[in-house]
């Protein structure tokens, strides 16, 4: 039972209600019973009284004795304690029950055939009996149960089960058990059963028996693959703080020798909340070995080290923190199973963050940031130190770290003449290498606008800004320092329009058309760029002579419903958005277009964006570009979620670039048979290279207390079959088969 339920000491006192008067010097016994339903009370000095109910109700005087049968009901605050017959000692403050025995305290309770209690201590003893623990759903039955103190039990000969304890499907049967309540349970010569079949003797098993964080072991690894030999991965929960804990690991590998692990886990109110992992490896492994299997000997001293971190600052800033350092190019591709895996850290990742590695394992340029945000009514401002672990050696003298990016917006802002509006982007970083030239940038943009309503026809707005960028260059070559600069003006007028429809299907149903035509000039003259240093894209703003013109649509939806006793509520939703736009050259050739154009042609391509989201259960998003010379669609970007009320889902990506020969699909699919059935799939395949990346499939089935996991998976060259037996309160026991000759045995709590 949960201690927050039990640890409530109550100390009885003699008080009662005398039923008959006792004459002085009178020896025997005085009693008094009345067969119909009576209610006493016994009132301690502290906390709540104890009340006691029955059909007949006895009290001894001179022993201080009551005794109840029939529907006896005793009850305190949140205790209740049920059975056939009772007698209740106020001296020893001592209940014996029998018949139907039930004591619950809280959402925890207790069953027996005849049983001692202890008001006071809270202890007792049980004769055939049954103990359930709300925090995970455990059922512990045996011949005898001892409660030895407000937090520890003592069951001899029983069984442990979260099924329905009169028939489990499964249970561990035990001689001995001991249980500290928000703590462990310890059996000492059990045996795991299916139903009434006993599978496997265990001389002795260790389970948590709450759900809150303890201190401990946790279940192992146990695997061979050709890459690293047999291994054994052993890790430790460590519960430090109430907002902090850590998990070290150690990962024994036949071929490669011991990796050592930790990951780190805080939710704090100053400290923030974030992960952090940290994996090292003095490798023993043997060169030839892993050169004939595609990796070459890469560093002796092998790690990764990765976190997702996120903070609230004093004065409304906030930090996000990603760290993605890896020791060699070859780390990922060669560990990826166990804590180590990305797989495993994109998953703790989400639960703290949503901020998954983005790069996949063939990617050599690992990118780490550390990001301060600060946003007020008018603007935003922000600092990015971000730097790129370039893992191809060769690139890692010359890859350009920015440490830091400073940025700084205003939003559109009266500036106190009339109508006119400005904004301002500013910017200044540093960009740091081993070698080749290095410097500061700094970036101003201002830019009045004023616009024009003609409400409700049309809506005018001319704009002007001017870009000021100065450099301060220390150049490796030539050992010195240079400054420079450049002044970029830009002239923007756009115009837009709006007409819109209101349609009312029902009493209680709105749907708003919206259909906004817009028209928007860009230029920006030939700037001599070609002497500045070049860092990045806004060190070469191209000229512009450029129309983009096209037209959105919305449809918005407004939902109104009275709840019983109050004011008529709407509810406002976009179910679509469609917008088509096309740019025109004016002056061509233009380096950088809005929109991407066909060489020497002034009609770029048709660009149309779709987002559909009618209702919870599906939402669209498609992105495509039709050249209208080629008469071909020359990009595609589709991703489409479908939701049902009883779990289904699917999901399907879809990319293609004309381009750059891209042209694959991913889609995943989780169908709801029946509410203990339900089967996955996951498909990545490419038309271009007639070739699948990834597929894996999958069963699960949950009957009850337990369930089973059929799952397979192809990915590479490598394949992969998975069985786990899931047991709800102790975890999964999972087996796995390779066609490289890994085999793995995992169990995880």
């Amino acid at each position: 039972m949960g201690t927050s339920r039990l640890l409530i000491r109550l100390t009885l006192v003699t008080t009662a209600l005398v039923m008959a008067w006792v004459s002085p010097g009178r020896l025997e016994a005085q009693t008094a019973s009345k067969k119909s339903s009576q209610t006493r009370n016994f009132f301690a000095q502290t906390g709540a009284p104890w009340t006691i109910e029955a059909q007949t109700l006895r009290y001894d005087a001179l022993q201080r004795l009551y005794q109840a049968e029939g529907k006896v009901h005793i009850t305190s605050e949140n205790k209740s304690i049920r059975a056939d017959w009772a007698r209740v000692d106020l001296e020893k403050q001592e209940v014996q029950l029998a018949g139907s025995v039930r004591i619950q305290y809280g959402s925890d309770w207790l069953t027996g055939d005849k049983v001692i209690w202890h008001l006071d201590t809270e202890t007792g003893w049980v004769d055939g009996g049954t103990v359930y623990f709300s925090e995970n759903g455990f059922y512990i039955s045996g011949k005898n149960i001892t409660k030895r103190g407000p937090d520890r039990y003592h069951v001899s000969r029983g069984t442990l089960t979260t099924c329905d304890p009169a028939s489990p499907d499964w249970s561990i049967a035990f001689a001995d058990l001991d249980v500290t309540v928000d703590g462990l349970g310890w059996a000492k010569h059990g045996s795991f059963r299916f139903g009434k079949l006993p599978v496997f003797y265990l001389p002795f098993a260790l389970f948590p028996v709450n759900k809150e964080r303890q201190s401990g072991l946790l279940m192992p690894t146990l695997g061979s693959s050709n890459l690293h030999g047999l291994y054994l991965e052993v890790p430790f929960y460590w519960a430090w703080r109430q907002d902090m804990d850590w998990t070290f690991y150690a990962n024994a590998m036949e071929k490669r020798g011991l990796m050592l692990g930790a990951e780190y886990r805080v939710h704090h109110a100053a400290l923030g909340e974030g992960v952090w992992f940290l994996n090292f490896l003095e490798d023993q492994a043997d060169p030839d070995d892993l050169r004939a299997r595609g990796y070459p000997f890469q560093e002796k001293d092998r790690y990764w080290l990765r976190a997702r971190h996120t903070v609230d600052l004093p004065h409304q800033m906030k930090m996000f923190l990603d760290l993605d350092l890896v020791s060699d190019r070859n780390f990922l591709k060669e560990f990826q199973s166990g804590s180590v895996s990305q797989s495993a850290t994109n998953r703790a990742f989400r639960q703290v963050s949503q901020r998954e590695i983005l790069n996949d394992q063939t990617i050599t340029a690992r990118e780490s940031s550390l990001y301060v945000l600060r946003r007020w009514e008018s603007g935003v401002a922000s600092m990015d130190i971000r730097y790129w672990n370039q893992l191809d050696r060769k690139l890692d003298e010359t890859t350009v770290q920015q440490v830091p990016y400073l940025r700084a917006s205003v939003t559109p802002s009266s500036l106190g003449l009339g109508s006119t509006y400005y904004t301002l982007d500013a910017s200044a970083v540093h960009y740091w290498r081993p070698q080749g030239d290095t410097g500061l940038r700094t970036d101003v943009f201002p830019a009045l606008a004023y616009p024009i309503h003609w409400f409700p026809y049309l809506a005018v707005e001319p704009s002007l800004g001017l870009r000021s960028t100065l450099y301060q260059v220390d150049m490796s070559e030539k050992n010195n320092t240079t400054f420079q600069s450049r002044w970029v003006p830009e002239a923007r007028l756009s115009a837009s329009t709006r007409l819109e429809r209101v349609y009312r299907p029902s009493n209680t149903l709105a749907v708003q058309h919206v259909i906004r035509p817009d028209f928007q000039y860009v230029f920006i003259p030939d700037i001599d760029q070609e002497d500045l240093p070049l860092f990045d894209d806004l060190d070469r703003i191209g000229r512009q002579d450029t129309v983009l013109y096209g037209f959105s649509s919305f449809l918005t939806t407004k939902k109104t419903h009275t709840p019983p006793g109050q004011d008529p509520q709407a509810v406002y939703k976009e179910w679509a958005r469609l917008g088509v736009h096309q740019a025109y050259l004016l002056d061509e050739p233009i380096p950088k277009p809005p929109i991407e154009t066909q060489p020497g042609k002034r009609f770029s391509d048709i660009l149309m964006s779709l987002d559909l989201t009618p209702e919870r259960y599906l939402n669209l998003s498609y992105d495509v570009t039709y050249s209208p010379y080629q008469g071909r669609t020359n990009i595609h970007d589709l991703s489409l979620w479908l939701n049902s009320h009883r779990g289904d889902r699917a999901h399907v990506t879809y990319r293609y670039r004309q381009d750059m020969a891209v042209d694959e699909i991913i889609g995943d699919i989780h169908v709801q048979v029946r509410p203990t059935l339900s089967l996955y799939a996951l498909y990545d395949y490419s038309f271009d290279k007639h070739e699948t990346f990834k597929q894996s499939y999958g069963v699960h089935y949950r009957h009850g207390c337990w369930g089973l996991r059929l799952s397979y998976r192809e990915e590479a060259e490598e394949k992969e079959v998975s069985l786990a037996l899931v047991l709800v309160g102790l975890g999964q026991i999972g087996g796995v088969l390779a066609q490289d000759g890994l085999v793995s045995m995992t169990s995880n709590p």
